[in-house]
């Protein structure tokens, strides 16, 4: 009978902690009974993007279920138009491939490029796309640091000028970016030059880990390859990107995506994740996924110490 009563008692307790821990959540979120779900792409900066929006959604005060780095960007998509996932991150230029039948040129214009995708998704599939960074992750080509300085090169018309010159070149490239006009055919006409056979290295595909390793060790007399604008490796193998002031390749902003009832539920998260977002750049989004590809830090712990550098959110989150 004493064993019994002590029984009931524990039981009594945990119930307690039980029903208290419940109450203590229903306090912290304003979303306790219906958490957001959260995807995003599962590469590297994908990790870093959705776990922005994780840390910075939960500091507000909302609860949401965790699936950073869900899938590849056609499964997350997918995901969002079936209702999976209440939120994702995508970028402008992919709009190119929801969106059939625009001029291709409306995704070389940052401006007009997120404005055809938000007004065909949220008519279409009930899907908004808030306000993008302006860190654009296009295809570009890139440079070594120091060679760059010694020949003047920042602009991809300086390396018109440069090839024009008769000086060495060797680009390596993935065979695709080298053949299509959103790529180095359309760069060629809008810069004017002209690059031969011998003067590339073309790859069956386009592993930008690759072309940068090639550039920074000068590999077969590599001096430019193909790269996205905010790869990681660029600061850490001091590889600079060339500018593209004519946007041959389209505009790659990065943007969350939440389901039209979702936002309309919570409207305010649209200026919490904005705002965000707003103090992301090329250069930081290199910097930040350095961190994770080369210094080997969780995409969790950049985005912290990201958000919390800029003061977009006070306390550290612990791990």
């Amino acid at each position: 009978m004493k064993y019994r009563n002590k029984t009931i008692i524990t039981g009594i307790a945990i119930l307690s902690l039980v029903l208290s821990a419940c109450g203590s959540t229903k306090d912290k979120y304003k979303n306790a009974d219906d958490p957001i779900v959260l995807g995003s792409f599962v590469d590297t900066e994908g990790g870093i993007l959705g776990n922005m929006i994780l840390l910075v959604l939960e500091d507000k005060g909302y609860l949401l279920e965790d699936k950073v780095q869900f899938g590849t960007p056609d499964v997350q998509r997918n995901a969002l138009l079936q209702g999976e996932l209440d939120m994702g991150v995508d970028y402008t230029g992919n709009g190119q491939f929801y969106a059939k039948g625009l001029s291709e040129e409306i995704w070389r214009n940052s401006e007009e490029g997120y404005k055809a995708i938000k007004e065909y998704d949220e008519k279409e599939n009930g899907l908004i796309w808030l306000a993008p960074a302006k860190a654009n992750n296009t295809e570009a080509l890139a440079v070594k640091k120091d060679f760059a300085e010694l020949n003047g090169l920042k602009t991809m018309e300086d390396l018109a000028r440069y090839i024009n010159e008769g000086k060495e070149v060797k680009l390596i490239t993935s065979q695709l970016f080298a053949e299509k006009e959103a790529g180095l055919v359309g760069m060629e006409k809008a810069y004017g030059f002209k690059l031969r056979e011998d003067q590339m290295i073309l790859l069956p595909h386009g592993n930008t880990a690759e072309t940068l390793k090639a550039l920074a060790n000068g590999t077969d007399k590599v001096n430019v390859a193909l790269a996205y604008a905010t790869d990681g490796s660029l600061v850490d193998l001091s590889l600079v990107i060339l500018e593209d002031p004519k946007s041959i390749p389209p505009v790659y902003e990065p943007s969350a995506v939440v389901r039209k009832e979702v936002l309309d539920k919570y409207p305010e998260i649209k200026g919490i994740v904005e705002n965000a977002f707003s103090y992301l750049t090329k250069e930081n989004l290199q910097e930040m996924n350095k961190r994770v590809i080369v210094d080997g830090v969780s995409p969790k712990v950049v985005a912290d110490e990201f958000l919390r550098a800029n003061k977009i959110i006070d306390k550290a989150t612990q791990y």
